[in-house]
């Protein structure tokens, strides 16, 4: 299946999809260490951003490949905000 074969409506559908996902998994770990963010997002979140960047760094569309990398930091920044210091 090519990118052009995909229905613009799934993809959107499919992002928000994954993005519940993260938070959920995230949740998920941030309960295992106490509610409290700390070197463990750190490493969970540059792991994914240096993954998401590595799968997008050839994308024909370079600003929609960022905005997707800013949306997955959005994640971990609202993720933060939620966590006790």
């Amino acid at each position: 299946m090519r990118s052009s074969d995909i229905d613009p409506a799934a993809l959107g559908f499919a992002v928000v999809a994954f993005n519940v996902a993260l938070e959920e998994a995230l949740k998920a770990l941030a309960e295992k260490h106490g509610n409290r963010s700390g070197p463990w997002l750190d490493e969970v979140q540059e792991l994914a951003l240096l993954r998401a960047r590595g799968r997008l760094t050839e994308a024909q569309d370079q600003d929609a490949a960022a905005a997707a990398i800013a949306a997955v930091e959005s994640v971990f920044v609202r993720m933060r905000s939620g966590f006790a210091a």
